[in-house]
């Protein structure tokens, strides 16, 4: 059996064992095998956090591939016994000692040179021979040989017979049955706990009329926390009483946390507490941050595929730096995933959630597939329909053209998350459309069309050649990397690779008029953006009463990839929102990243 197979076969037997597991992960990274490593990781049977020092060595080896360190020789060696025994279900060590003389002295009855010279042969390591050297043991004998009487001991005799040891069993049986017998006829009695009640006795000069107190439920959802919680005692009275009880208004928030019991996890591990962790800390690929509520935004678009950037590769490392963030979220945080590209926009839930093990899982699970293969690109319609923001007159830019990273962002916002971790492959522009009041207008006078105008013949059949002698390429280029085990090159503008690789330009059209009495429509500037998200912050946080978020970003360039004018735009829009900013380059600069 190979080491594979035989870490399969243990981890089948325990799976709850991290040893194990770990094993079993190395091997699938060792193989190349880093979906099949993940499922192992996702497949713990266990609700509980996982303990940090597994996390880093998770970590590590999803990121950085297999180092030193336990093998399956080793873990065979921990079942093997030599000169100490392990009792596993105690955790105590055993140890196996020589007899001591006196010992031997009283087992084989002789005296006390004989054990001392036993004793001696026991403790002393047995001496090397060389071939050829043997002399008889009397050789050296120098007639000092003493001689010591002791009493006669008998051979032991042989163990009982078979019908003795049935005998035995048969006893020890009957003896079993007895004291059942004996234990079912004791009643255990525990008192039974009375519920609590509430009597309220006042001294009254003269009989007042009787008033049957009434509480009201409240019309609020309590929504159980993390662990199952228990039932809460709830205060009644056994009886009418001449003292008022006061009427609870309904919309009254009745609701008190610290009355949630179970198990909630508090500092590093878990205890049986009231107060639980609701603040994370998250690492996001260099950018230190926290919060309660926490959304992630991911750049879905192709520009986060190109070759400049690492290809198809280093966008599965994205996800995977995401999914070791969510799996260190405690479970008192509400977190949530948004995908964006252009106008489309999906999340992981409706809204936020919080940061179960299952609610992880899920989350993970839901990511995995996103760009990971070839024909299937972008957010196809398995991630659902695409979500809507609120049009507010008081933004910058109205909700039919939001889009990209400030759709997502408002998105964000608009669920009040108090933390938000974006990573963008960069500046993306926003196109308007006439406003309501402009199509009103084009309604009362209508713009006149324009003609498209001709192409040379000429030029489109050249164009159409490099269009078919690039598409050749194309096709050849994937062939030999899927040849070599690498992922296929991704293409974000085809009518650029048309001009890179044949020199053609795509042919223009000639002798066309423009269409007059059309709207004038100022594109969505930068500064645009930057106003749109100041006045997301003054609606939904600071006329809420809530603390003002923090907006942190990672712009994920190619390498050699600059961003001048946009670079400012990011870095204004971060610091002015409590944030960072960060610029990664390539695939390189991911794993520096995750080695940190």
């Amino acid at each position: 059996m190979n080491p594979a197979e035989s870490i399969a076969e243990k981890l089948k037997k325990s799976p709850e064992d991290w040893d194990i597991r770990i094993l079993a992960i190395e091997e699938a990274v060792r193989a190349g095998d880093l979906s099949k490593a993940k499922q192992l990781v996702r497949e713990d049977p266990s609700d509980d956090p996982t303990p940090p020092d597994i996390k880093v060595r998770l970590h590590r080896l999803l990121t950085q591939g297999v180092s030193e360190g336990a093998s399956i020789d080793d873990l065979n060696e921990r079942d093997k016994n030599n000169s100490t025994s392990v009792d596993s279900r105690q955790g105590r060590v055993i140890e196996v000692v020589p007899p001591e003389p006196e010992r031997l002295t009283r087992e084989r009855g002789g005296g006390a040179a004989l054990a001392e010279t036993e004793w001696e042969k026991i403790n002393s390591p047995a001496p090397s021979v060389e071939r050829g050297s043997m002399k008889s043991k009397w050789d050296d004998y120098d007639g000092e040989l003493v001689l010591v009487d002791s009493e006669w001991i008998p051979p032991a005799q042989r163990c009982s017979s078979s019908t003795d040891r049935l005998s035995a069993v048969a006893l020890a049986l009957l003896a079993h049955v007895i004291v059942l017998f004996l234990v079912s006829l004791v009643a255990i009695h525990l008192p039974r706990q009375e519920p609590p009640q509430l009597v309220v006795s006042v001294t009254h000069e003269r009989e007042a009329e009787l008033i049957t107190p009434r509480i009201t439920k409240p019309d609020i959802e309590i929504t159980p926390a993390a662990a199952s919680t228990q039932a809460v005692d709830i205060i009644s009275s056994l009886s009418s009483s001449s003292f008022d009880i006061p009427e609870v208004d309904r919309q009254t928030n009745m609701f008190d946390p610290s009355l949630m019991a179970g198990i909630q996890p508090l500092g590093n591990g878990d205890s049986f507490s009231t107060k639980f962790t609701e603040e994370s800390s998250i690492n996001f690929f260099g950018i230190s941050g926290k919060g309660k509520t926490i959304v992630f935004i991911i750049d879905a678009t192709p520009q986060m595929l190109v070759d400049e950037k690492g290809g198809m590769d280093a966008y599965d490392k994205v996800k995977d730096e995401v999914g070791i963030m969510l799996a260190n979220l405690n479970r008192g945080t509400q977190f949530n995933i948004l995908l964006y590209q252009g106008k489309r926009l999906v999340s992981f839930r409706e809204e936020l959630v919080p940061g179960l093990p299952s609610n992880l899982r899920l989350a993970i699970e839901w990511l995995d597939p996103l760009n990971r293969t070839y024909d299937e690109l972008g957010l196809r319609d398995r991630y659902g329909t695409s979500l809507s923001v609120t049009d507010r007159e008081e933004l910058a830019i109205q909700a039919v053209d939001v889009a990209h990273y400030t759709k997502a962002i408002q998105k964000a916002m608009e669920w009040n998350a108090s933390s938000i971790f974006c990573i963008a492959s960069g500046y993306e522009r926003i196109q308007r459309t006439p406003t309501p009041k402009m199509l009103e207008e084009m309604k009362k006078n209508p713009p006149k069309p324009g003609t498209p105008g001709t192409v040379n013949p000429a030029a489109q059949k050249a164009w159409n050649n490099a269009v078919a002698k690039t598409r050749e390429w194309l096709r050849k280029e994937n062939d030999a990397r899927r040849n070599k085990g690498m992922k296929p090159k991704v293409v974000v503008n085809f009518n650029r690779l048309v001009q890179q690789r044949t020199g053609v330009s795509p042919p223009r059209r000639t002798g066309g008029t423009p269409a007059s009495g059309m709207p004038n429509l100022p594109p969505v500037t930068p500064d645009d953006i930057e106003d749109h998200i100041k006045d997301l912050v003054k609606l939904e946080y600071k006329e809420e009463g809530f603390d003002d978020p923090s907006l942190n970003m990672v712009i994920f360039l190619g390498e050699g990839e600059t961003i001048d004018q946009q670079e400012r735009h990011f870095r204004r829009l971060t610091s002015r929102n409590h944030g960072k900013l960060k610029l990664l380059r390539g695939l390189a600069a991911l794993q520096n990243v995750t080695s940190s």
